[in-house]
């Protein structure tokens, strides 16, 4: 009887213990945001994702799937077995064919491995402990082809190589931490084979194989394709709640004065605001100096492409380093959202009771990876003794607005000076206008490498005090003005004017001036 009443009272307390958490998380969000707005965001932010990630890996599942049914039909896995067996076995404890699903993943995204896994020609390399932690294995390097392009187009090129070695180390730790779990759980895993192929798949492949070329491209094109249709539809409800929860709540919410409006991708930043209470253990580890950087690994659980869109502004306002690009990349391609995925890999695989096993295992692999890339970026600068990039190659921001407006027939007031505009003058001459504008963006440029912050360059206020000749007057000195400012940026760098440079050093040097050159069209109108 006290059995059966302690049963009922772990029961409601569990539901009470549920509506408490979910009324405290939702509670508190729809308390900041307002809740028609967090409900709007929410609904929002869900269908973004359908459309804009789950529809993409789709089609991603699709096309891999085609293409590892190919290399399994025409013996390419059997190939890669015999080569990278010597490789795989002692580092991942897999067989050589694994490797495969390395590549596809890295090409494509995590389930791209699922698909290769229920084929049976390749499961049968494996044991049945093997095949369940290659959940974790191919997780490890999701969509690494596109966060290491996407890094270098942000002018780092270095530090992704970096951070694929961090990746690769923390792989090694997550894949074999899950074997290990799962043979301790079960320990008949470890002998029993992940599949047997009997004799009616040998006479099915044989019968096959005796089809014409084009047959068998064409059933395997099909085949894989559909396997593809159903790995992506397996996970779309795991992108769609976890990543929905998890921007919510890093995001940052919108600046002073401005209000929630329900769109897609708004949140509350809350967990950027918990870790910049214990950001002295993240600095320890990964090197990060600003508690904002934690948002990408947090992202990345749920979804690596939407924590790559946080790169940008994290780079413009100065909080990302080289040292944070090299543990962003091993973290992105290690985790690559597997809280989303991995539910639906194992169910997939049929093994779905293993979920919380391989969770734990590639949360610690994936800190793993972003601690190596950290202490491996250490050593690369100790070894050069320089970074190789600074936040001084992307372009910096100016930390302050240059006003510009004209107070008398032909006296012009630049910030709170006022300088007089004679008719005689030529921009070129000591104490010009352009002379003055031109060093006010120098001092403007050296200051951005720290501030991070960006403005408009010039600002013309009172425009309808400006006539045509002063108009014309004024622009001449402004153009003249940035041309000066560019052959000294030119001349610090390569030491040669502008007009001395390659296109090459051109594009480069266009790539550190943070100021908007199109500027005339603000003063165009006449008054």
């Amino acid at each position: 009887m006290e059995n059966q009443q302690d049963k009922g009272f772990k029961k409601y307390l569990s539901g009470i213990l549920c509506l408490v958490i979910i009324i405290g998380l939702f509670g508190g969000v729809g308390y900041v945001m307002g809740l028609p707005n967090m409900l709007n965001t929410i609904m929002n932010t869900a269908h973004d994702l359908l459309l804009n990630t789950v529809f993409y890996l789709m089609a991603i599942c699709v096309i891999t799937g085609a293409l590892g049914r190919i290399f399994v039909e025409f013996g390419v896995v059997s190939l890669i077995e015999r080569i990278l067996r010597p490789l795989m076995k002692p580092l991942f404890n897999l067989p050589g064919v694994a490797s495969l699903g390395a590549v596809m993943t890295f090409l494509s995204d995590n389930p791209a491995i699922i698909s290769l896994a229920k084929d049976k020609r390749f499961s049968s390399y494996f044991k049945k402990y093997q095949l369940i932690s290659l959940t974790n294995f191919g997780t490890a390097f999701g969509m690494g082809l596109l966060v290491i392009v996407f890094m270098i187009s942000r002018g780092y090129y270095v530090e992704p190589f970096i951070g694929l070695l961090g990746a690769f180390i923390g792989c090694i730790v997550s894949t074999r931490l899950m074997q290990r779990f799962v043979v301790k759980a079960y320990p008949n895993y470890k002998e029993e084979d992940a599949a047997v192929l009997t004799a009616e798949d040998d006479t099915q492949a044989d019968a096959v194989k005796e089809t014409s070329l084009f047959t068998r491209v064409l059933n395997s094109l099909l085949d894989g394709g559909k396997t593809g249709v159903d790995v992506g539809l397996s996970i779309i409800p795991g992108v769609l709640i976890i990543s929905t929860i998890v921007m919510l709540l890093t995001n940052e919410p919108p600046a002073p004065g401005e209000e929630f409006t329900g769109a897609v991708g708004e949140g509350v930043g809350f967990l950027p605001w918990l870790f910049g209470h214990i950001n002295i253990v993240f600095e320890w580890l990964f090197g990060f100096e600003s508690p904002e950087l934690m948002s990408f690994p947090i992202t990345a659980l749920g979804a690596v492409g939407a924590a790559l869109g946080l790169v940008p502004d994290m780079v413009d306002k100065g909080y990302a380093d080289g040292n944070a690009i090299a543990v962003f990349t091993a973290i992105g391609m290690c985790w690559s959202g597997y809280l989303s995925t991995h539910t639906a890999m194992l169910d997939a695989l049929g093994f779905r009771k293993l979920t919380s096993k391989a969770i734990i295992a590639h949360t610690v692999g994936g800190l793993v990876a972003g601690i190596a890339a950290h202490w491996l970026f250490v050593l690369f600068v100790f070894v050069t003794g320089d970074e190789p990039t600074t936040y001084e190659k992307a372009a910096p921001k100016l930390n302050r607005t240059i006003t510009i407006e004209w107070v008398g027939e032909n006296q012009v007031k630049v910030g709170d000076r006022v300088f007089t505009d004679e008719a005689g003058d030529t921009p070129m001459e000591e104490g010009s206008l352009a002379r003055v504008i031109a060093a006010d963006l120098l001092n403007g440029h050296d200051a951005a490498a720290q501030s991070g912050e960006r403005v408009n360059a010039v600002e013309y206020i009172s425009t309808e005090k400006f006539d045509s000749q002063h108009r014309e007057s004024l622009l001449d000195e402004v153009d003249a003005a940035f041309a000066m400012y560019r052959d000294s940026i030119a001349m610090r760098k390569y030491g040669r004017l502008t007009t001395e440079l390659t296109p090459e050093e051109t594009v480069e040097l266009d790539a550190m001036i943070p100021y908007n050159f199109d500027l005339k069209d603000e003063i165009v109108k006449e008054p």
